[in-house]
């Protein structure tokens, strides 16, 4: 009990809060009038420059006008610039305390005009004097009235006046006849407020919420102190809490009577809210402490006490209101009637709650009024959920009650802008709560009639006004839950209801659907309103007959064709949607009355005849939304095509086709849905519909064919549909038409590919595969074939044209690989690509350069294999695997049949057609048949030199890199000769770079197994370095433009040449063919030393008489590199004359090195010749 009566006070503190701190909103208010009026003055004064658009007169009118008034001020008149004020005004307003105030001059004022008491103008900064600004007339200030405008003096005579602000008083104005007016206070500050907030406003609510408490207390102690209980009986001690109660009321009632003593209106408030917390606690103590007075006794005083607070409330405000609210709402629970006898406790609730909005309408309380419909709604649900079993006068009651607080209530209490909203969500809650009565109650009739009668009452109420058109939508949304979830129905009851209800949203929507107001809203529910009946009724009553169920669709379809009817002659129909959801409706309705009636196989017909009817419906109504809906029941017609059982037959025969049982059901579904589609093409207005629905017959038109044909033929049946697309494209002259046939075309092709008897052994066919073709497989290529050709030949597009060439061409390889023998196809693209390649000299290129790409794909496709082979082999011989051509694919006859018999058949129209390709694509075209020319016949080289000298890699390999070196290099210089240059390149820079990688550092003999003869002179090594050499050399007269860096590397290309190819010699001189074998003798040690010593004298010679630095750089490093030798390895290895002798050589050697040197050195630098670069 103590602690219901803290939240009491904590609300009632909570209340005080926001009184206070809506007080102190009105005081900041307060302030900010009184700045405006003080800015006003000083503008009046002078002081201030005036606003934007306001004259001196209005700023006056402005300062003496009262605190918040709302008076709009009068038309500006012109207003002239500010004058800044002159020294005689600012001396006016400084104080002058030696000046007697008898002596100052008062100015005369007119005795109509009431001036303002003076205001310091200390809190507003005044401008600084020196600014300039536009100088104008200005009119006689009130204080100056019969003085002459002073003229503005020249800015270099003004005075110099401080910048800080001058704090400036008005002059007092001429004492009225009356008292004067009291000066305004300074504003409140911080501190005073909170003062005022806490030293007088708190303190009075917390002593009434104290004496609240007390009276508890007192009750309490009671209860507990044994000393009250020994003097006082407990009846004497609830009269006591009651007398206290009333004492406090009495209390209050004096105070208000006497309100100029106390002069505090929240003295009463306080005193009458502890009394009626007083009041309500004796109650509650007699009757559930000390068991004086029943459950019913204690109700009514409750309801007693509650109706005593609610007209206190008229007299002392909020604070009783809200304890009569909590008190008289929670009156049932506090006495313990948790099983109350329902029709007296909605009673009691209607009562009290009616009570409450009174007084909210009658002080203009709106919380009030809807904290009491809150807890009146709180109290509905309680009842609703707690009561167990209901009778008809509980039903009744409690259907009264949440009539009450839906309807009567918001009526009497809310009012205002936001009364519209709150009735309206009002409503909804009834309508909710009286849902739940019906599902709780069992779905009663009586039940369902007080549901109904709500209904009724929400569409009366958004009759009379437009805010309440949510209600009626709520309740059409209750009404189809309820319908859905009533459990096992008696027909006739559910019959009965449900027309009542839809009878009761359907009839007010269609009176105003096409009124003045027009909203989708309403259009809407009463389509939802149609569609939900077929569901409810199957939902409910499984078992129906499909017939049943047609007519109940056929007559929801009825409720919305008469909507279509009441706005066929409304004007403006054809710009408004909702005729357009009306048949949108009323079509799917009579589809679904269509379906159930007609048999299932004739479904997808059903729903196409009302597309169709939709389609001339939308044309006879003029209206262009309906065709969009008509394609939508085509969509579902699709649908149902593929969803019925036939389908699962009729679907697979799209891939295998119709064997040998004719299909009439199938037939007639797909030809129908093609017929439709073909209206739909032929009649729409719409042009992307149009072509969607031409797009979908050929589809269709192709599954109707298949139910009929068998399955080798399915190609060619897409192979016709796309040929009489094209025609029709040709006839219209269209573009997406002719796409559209060539999708199909391509859609042949996969048909081809995956479809018909033996299409594995034709795929293999392709790649040289012997097994004997039918005729079926020739007729199905030969046909496409024909088709691509079609759009080759008379395609008005130059990029379908071209698709038809490629398709003509790769057919055409198809069709002919049925029949020519695997051994010789590979020949096929590339006969085919010569005689596309010859025709283009007599007819136009285009017409078949596509083609002859096509079978250069198809050339190149075959020489993928050996090139395949090849280059794996190349790549691994890179690493030093030796390259051998022992694979198949690297055999004469395939090497000739798939590379270079190809690459010539190619290559010679090329050059016949040079002057009419362009040069890029004749530089690729010829780079691809260099290369797989290139590649058949470095095989057949290899091939024929192993069948010549053996097959030996150590033996022989340095002898056919030489030659096949030789033959690159030598074929390069003799294009060079020719002047083809295009050609001299790769050719020299192929057998180059093959000399230097494979002869040189990959297989050098120096450290690899490799033979170089047995003569010392007349052996491979000669050529082995020498080639290399040529080849670069050549490479720097076929590049001029990078000679300059291409001649360094030659230099040092030639001086590492030389070095390694006196190395190799002296190497072979003391071990004969193979350079490689072990062991170095002392001789040859030495003789080795005198060689670096050789090569340096003759680099630095050569460098000498070339004036090439980089020679005599390179004899250095030779020098250095002997001296080296000789002193850490010679030296250290050699005894007696051997060791003198490499002496004597090194001396001799390095002296004459460096005579030479000196000499070099020495010569004048001006008849030097230039250092050599190129």
């Amino acid at each position: 009990m103590l602690g219901f009566f803290a939240f009491l006070s904590i609300v009632v503190l909570f209340l005080l809060l926001m009184d206070a701190r809506a007080r102190l909103k009105r005081a900041e208010a307060t302030l900010a009038e009184a700045a405006k009026r003080i800015g006003a003055l000083q503008r009046h004064a002078g002081l201030l420059p005036p606003k934007e658009g306001e004259s001196p007169e209005q700023a006056r009118a402005n300062a003496a006008a009262p605190m918040r008034t709302a008076t709009p001020s009068p038309a500006p008149a012109p207003v002239p610039s500010w004058v800044a004020p002159s020294p005689e005004t600012i001396d006016r307003w400084k104080p002058k305390p030696d000046v007697p105030a008898a002596e100052e001059p008062v100015p005369a004022e007119p005795e109509t005009e009431d001036v303002p008491a003076p205001v310091a103008a200390a809190s507003a900064p005044l401008p600084s004097i020196e600014q300039e600004v536009p100088v104008e007339d200005e009119p006689a200030a009130p204080e100056t009235a019969a003085a002459e405008p002073v003229a503005p003096e020249p800015a270099a005579a003004e005075p110099e006046i401080e910048e800080p602000v001058l704090e400036a008083k008005l002059p007092e104005p001429e004492p009225p006849a009356g008292p004067p007016p009291a000066p305004p206070g300074p504003p409140p500050t911080m501190a005073s407020r909170f003062e005022n907030l806490f030293g007088k406003t708190l303190p009075i609510w917390a002593g009434g919420i104290t004496l609240a408490i007390a009276g508890v207390l007192i009750v309490r102690y009671a209860i507990d102190a044994g000393f009250f209980a020994r003097v006082f009986t407990p009846g004497v001690q609830v009269i006591a809490g009651m007398l206290f109660g009333l004492g406090l009321i009495g209390g209050a009632e004096y105070a208000w009577r006497n309100e100029d003593k106390v002069r505090d209106l929240r003295v009463p408030q306080a005193l009458s809210g502890a009394g009626i917390a007083t009041l309500y606690a004796a109650i509650l103590v007699a009757a559930n402490v000390y068991g004086l007075i029943g459950p019913l006794a204690a109700f009514v005083g409750l309801a007693l006490v509650t109706a005593a607070a609610l007209g206190l409330s008229l007299r002392f405000g909020p604070p009783s209101a809200l304890l009569g609210l909590a008190g008289g709402l929670a009156a049932p629970a506090l006495v313990g009637a948790m099983e109350p006898n329902v029709p007296l406790l909605a009673v009691y609730l209607g009562l009290t709650i009616a009570g409450l909005a009174g007084v909210a309408r009658m002080k203009r309380w709106p919380w009030l009024a809807l904290a009491a419909f809150f807890g009146g709604v709180g109290w509905s649900l309680w009842m609703l959920l707690a009561t167990t079993a209901l009778d008809t006068l509980g039903s009744l009651s409690i259907g009264g009650y949440v009539l009450l607080l839906a309807l009567a209530l918001p009526m009497i209490a809310f009012d205002g802008p936001r009364a519209a909203l709150l009735r309206a969500g009002s409503a909804i809650v009834g309508a909710l709560q009286l849902a739940l009565l019906v599902g709780i109650g069992g779905f009663a009739p009586l039940h369902w009639g007080l549901f109904i009668l709500i209904a009724a009452a929400g569409q009366w109420l958004a009759w009379r006004e437009k805010d309440f058109a949510i209600v009626p939508s709520i309740s059409l949304a209750l009404s189809v839950l309820l319908l859905a979830v009533w459990p096992d129905p008696a027909a006739g009851w559910f019959a009965t209801i449900g027309l009542a209800l839809a009878a009761i949203h359907a009839l007010p929507l269609l009176a105003k659907l096409w009124g003045e107001t027009r909203t989708l809203r309403r259009t809407l529910e009463l389509c939802a309103l149609a569609l939900a009946a077929p569901p409810l009724v199957k939902w409910h009553f499984w078992d129906i007959a499909d017939s049943g169920l047609a007519l109940v669709a056929l007559g929801a379809a009825l409720v919305a064709g008469a909507g279509i009817a009441l706005g066929w002659k409304v004007e403006d129909r054809t710009g408004d949607s909702r005729f357009a959801w009306l048949t949108a409706v009323t079509g799917i309705l009579v589809a679904v009355a269509a379906c159930l009636i007609a048999p299932d196989w004739t479904a997808p017909l059903a729903v196409g005849a009302v597309a169709a009817a939709l389609l001339f419906f939308g044309k006879a109504a003029k209206d262009r939304r309906i065709e969009p809906i008509a394609a939508s029941f085509v969509a579902l017609a699709l649908v149902a095509l593929i969803a019925t059982p036939l389908a699962l037959v009729e679907l697979p025969r799209l891939v295998v086709g119709a064997g040998d049982a004719f299909a009439g059901q199938a037939l007639v579904r797909w030809g129908g849905l093609t017929a439709l589609l073909g209206l739909f093409a032929a009649r729409a207005v719409d042009r992307y519909l149009r072509f969607l629905a031409l797009t979908i017959a050929g589809g269709l038109a192709y599954g109707a064919l298949a139910q009929l044909v068998p399955a080798w033929s399915l190609t060619l049946a897409m192979g016709a549909i796309a040929a009489a697309l094209f025609a029709l494209a040709r006839r219209r002259g269209t573009l997406p038409i002719e796409g559209l046939s060539l999708a199909y075309a391509l859609l042949a092709v996969l048909l081809l590919a995956s479809t018909g008897p033996g299409v594995i052994a034709q795929w293999t066919r392709l790649y040289g595969s012997d097994e004997v073709a039918t005729g079926t497989a020739i007729l199905r290529w030969g046909g496409l074939t024909l088709l691509g050709l079609l759009y080759a030949a008379l395609s008005a597009q130059p990029a379908i044209r071209r698709v038809g060439q490629v398709a003509a061409a790769l057919l055409a390889y198809g069709a002919l690989a049925q029949v020519v023998p695997g051994a010789y196809l590979m020949l096929v693209p590339a006969l085919g690509g010569a005689a596309m390649l010859l025709a283009a000299r007599r007819i136009d290129l285009a017409r078949v350069d596509a083609a002859a790409v096509s079978f250069a794909a198809v050339s190149l496709a075959w020489a993928v294999l050996p090139v395949g082979v090849w280059a794996t082999k190349a790549v691994l011989s890179l690493g030093g695997v030796p390259m051998l051509f022992d694979a198949p694919a690297l055999a004469i006859d395939q090497l000739l049949l798939r590379l270079l018999l190809p690459a010539l058949l190619f290559g010679a129209p090329l050059l016949l057609l040079r002057e009419a390709l362009p040069r890029w694509l004749l530089i690729g075209a010829f780079a691809v048949i260099g290369i797989l020319a290139g590649i058949a016949l470095h095989c057949l080289y290899r091939l024929g030199f192993a069948a010549a000298f053996g097959g030996d890699f150590v033996a022989t390999g340095v002898a056919q890199r030489i030659v096949w070196g030789a033959l690159l290099v030598g074929s390069g210089w003799l294009a060079m000769r020719r002047g083809l240059t295009s050609l001299a390149r790769p050719l020299v820079v192929a057998g180059t770079a093959h000399a230097i990688w494979y002869g040189l550092l990959l297989h050098n003999p120096l450290w690899t197994g490799q033979a170089v003869g047995s003569l010392p002179i007349a052996n491979w090594l000669a050529p082995l370095f020498l080639l290399p050499g040529i080849g670069l050399v050549l490479i720097r007269t076929l590049f001029p433009d990078a000679r300059a860096a291409l001649d360094r590397i030659v230099q040092v290309a030639a001086m590492l040449l030389v070095a390694g190819f006196a190395w190799a010699t002296l190497r072979q001189i003391f071990h004969g063919g193979l350079l490689v074998a072990p062991g170095v003798t002392a001789s040859e040690n030495i003789l080795r030393s005198i060689l670096i010593l050789a090569l340096a004298i003759g680099f630095l010679l050569w460098g000498i008489r070339q004036n090439r630095h980089d020679w005599r750089i390179a004899s250095l490093i030779l020098m250095l590199g002997a001296v080296g030798k000789v002193f850490l390895f010679d030296a250290s290895g050699l005894e007696g004359l051997l060791r003198i002798g490499s002496f004597v050589v090194l001396g001799f050697s390095l002296i004459g090195i460096g005579w030479l040197y000196s000499r070099q050195l020495a010569r004048p630098a001006a008849p030097a010749a230039p250092e050599r670069t190129e």
